[in-house]
């Protein structure tokens, strides 16, 4: 397996201190990429580590958040502009980490995108495989088409020989039939 995809499924379920079935629903939600190889998925280790850091960076934020919160008000020595400083910049890093989120997630569904595609490649008939089979089916049809012909000729010769043995058939019936005419008429004349 490549270096991409060095985790297995339970490795990358212990790195993130998830089970395996939460491992299978990320990757089913696209979270987490993986390859399968043989009877072991392997899961990208980059991903890992994104989802990893994204959950250690939202734990730190939440503990800031308490820090900042729980400080009583006498002790702050924080003067309004400082306050208005240190709120732009917690909008400006908020706004950039939702900005990191949504191009995580733009380029994880790109690659996968290009995963698909790859899947559809693999899968998909060579350019030259593709060549062989429309001339091989050429060649047969152009064989059905002689045979279609011969088959034409043989029924136009079959239908001539019918014609024939009609006409023999009508000709012999005719014959039988002036014959019993004039065998009924010596007959009667006899009488």
């Amino acid at each position: 397996m490549s270096i991409m995809y060095k985790y297995t499924r339970q490795e990358a379920a212990d790195k993130l201190g998830i089970s395996t079935r939460s491992v299978d629903r990320y990757i089913k939600a696209w979270k987490l990429r993986a390859k399968k190889d043989g009877k072991v998925v392997y899961v990208k280790w980059s991903d890992v580590e994104n989802l990893l850091w994204n959950w250690e960076t939202k734990q730190e934020v939440i503990v800031e958040q308490k820090v900042i919160n729980t400080e009583p008000v006498e002790q702050k020595t924080i003067t309004r502009n400082d306050e208005n400083i240190a709120g732009t910049l917690w909008a400006i890093y908020k706004d950039l980490k939702e900005e990191i989120v949504k191009k995580d997630e733009i380029i994880q569904e790109l690659a996968m995108r290009v995963w698909k595609a790859e899947e559809v490649a693999k899968n998909s008939v060579s350019l030259l495989d593709f060549k062989k089979s429309q001339y091989l089916l050429e060649e047969s049809k152009s064989g059905l088409s002689k045979e279609v012909e011969n088959l034409e000729k043989e029924k136009e010769k079959l239908e001539d020989e019918l014609k024939y043995e009609k006409t023999s058939n009508m000709i012999l019936i005719i014959f039988v039939i002036v014959l019993l005419v004039i065998a009924g008429t010596v007959w009667f004349m006899q009488i």
